[in-house]
């Protein structure tokens, strides 16, 4: 007589568990690993009272809630539905639930190689797990002292675009650079991009002085001057200079030319034109022509009037005519942001966190190749994203954001991390740390006091 009464234990089910069985047998036997380590592994976990009751649980069914589970096992009530358990071990999926004393062991494995955290992740995520493992192999490989010291370069931060001072000849660059034989000062005016090319005999600071000092009888003296940090322009020398000059003297942060790019790019088009048959003549002609970022000539910015060139000019052209300085300035701005927009682009930019006096660093002095300096924060320096740092032996340097590399200071946290392959948040970062905290109701607090209620279902 047929029945629409269900049996218990239907070989559908005795199928089903039997299909578990043999997946969980074949993911135990295409595990690498010797059958010494394997034991070990065992041993562990039998003493592990932890994860004994994690075992029950795997047998004989979680409870629904959280707060139903034991505090010990509730730091893997996330994973519970990829959870099994087989000949002493326990399993998340194909990987092994490590317990006790071997955590530290089997990190130290992970991070062999230093291969870096994404790649120590993938290596932990095809062989074993634990609760907070994806936390601790961050602060692993955070703090070892040989993935500090080899990490590669930092990335470029966004480009700062320097604003376009009020007036010509206000602020200029100076830079020196060298064509074949011959060493060139090339001074440039940040606002009308008017370039001057002197022929130095000897670079010392009394010459750059002098011809500083013949350029400013010309065009007058301006109010700041920008410069890298050459033995010509930080000497006392160049100070005394400045302080006779009354300008301020500007210096870009130590092997980082980025800090001054305006004289940078004077340099390139100084040589380009030093490179000519007649480099007197194309100075004329850069200086006549239209630059790209102002849409006018850099002796009509500087002087108010069109110079006179080899091409036949009207006269009424040449009467002096100040350029629209509105004008100019909107059209800079928006040449700037071009730029910004396409370095940006190309080199993949990212912002780098600000450093705090006191925070400590690592840093790759006089074109070191390794982060090899330790060394703290003092402060930061007058230009931007650059800093003042002392190093163990009291020595004081300034460098670019680019090239401190921040360090955990002692004694912090190690913060929260969700693993790739987990699709819940872990209840807890640590081995043996307890789950959420559990409240006089009988309701579950998250870390940040939020307090987890039970999902209420209808009773039909």
């Amino acid at each position: 007589m047929l029945s629409r009464s269900p049996q218990q234990g239907t070989v559908h089910s005795r199928d089903s568990h039997t299909d578990v069985e043999c997946y969980v047998a074949a993911v135990m036997s295409s595990i690498p690993a010797s059958q010494t380590k394997m034991d070990g592994i065992r041993a562990e976990t039998a003493a592990d009272e932890q994860v004994q009751v994690v075992i029950r649980y795997i047998k004989n069914g979680w409870p629904e809630h959280i707060q139903h589970t034991q505090s010990c096992a509730r730091e893997y009530f996330p994973a519970r539905n990829e959870l099994s358990e087989h000949d002493g071990l326990v399993l998340r999926g194909s990987r092994i639930v490590i317990s006790g004393s071997m955590k530290t062991e089997m990190l130290e494995r992970i991070h062999d190689g230093h291969q870096g955290l994404n790649k120590c992740r993938m290596r932990a995520n095809t062989s074993v797990w634990w609760p907070g493992l994806a936390s601790q192999i961050t602060h692993k490989v955070e703090n070892c002292i040989y993935c500090r010291e080899h990490r590669r370069a930092q990335n470029k931060e966004p480009l700062l675009s320097t604003p376009l001072p009020d007036r010509p000849w206000r602020k200029i660059g100076v830079d020196l650079c060298v064509q074949g034989k011959d060493n060139f000062l090339v001074i440039s005016d940040y606002y009308s991009r008017y370039l001057e090319i002197l022929h130095m005999s000897a670079t010392t600071s009394a010459q750059v002085s002098l011809k500083l000092k013949a350029t400013f009888a010309r065009y007058g003296i301006p109010e700041e001057v920008v410069s890298d940090n050459g033995p010509q322009f930080s000497s006392e020398v160049f100070k005394e200079f400045a302080h006779e000059m009354d300008f301020r003297h500007v210096t870009s942060s130590p092997h980082n030319p980025q800090g001054n790019g305006h004289a940078e790019r004077a340099v390139q088009t100084a040589k380009r034109i030093l490179q000519q048959k007649d480099p007197l003549l194309a100075l004329m002609i850069y200086r006549s022509s239209p630059h790209s970022s102002t849409g006018v000539s850099p002796a009509e910015l500087l002087m108010g009037r069109k110079i006179r060139t080899t091409l036949p000019t009207l006269d009424k052209v040449l009467q002096p005519k100040w350029p629209n300085r509105q004008h100019i300035r909107a059209k800079d701005a928006v040449e700037k942001r071009k730029q910004a927009f396409h370095y940006n682009k190309r080199h993949g930019v990212r912002p780098l966190t600000p450093l705090q006096p006191g925070n400590p660093v690592l840093a790759r002095l006089d074109n070191q190749k390794t982060w090899s300096t330790p060394a703290e924060v003092v402060g930061e320096s007058t230009t931007e994203r650059s800093y003042v740092i002392a190093t163990e032996q009291g020595a004081l340097y300034r460098r670019n954001r680019r090239h401190l590399q921040a360090l955990p200071e002692v004694g912090s946290s190690v913060e929260q991390s969700v693993e790739p392959n987990t699709p819940e948040v872990q209840a807890s970062s640590g081995g043996g740390s307890p789950g959420p905290k559990v409240t006089p109701s009988g309701l579950s607090q998250t870390r940040s006091g939020r307090v987890v209620k039970p999902v209420q279902r209808l009773d039909l």
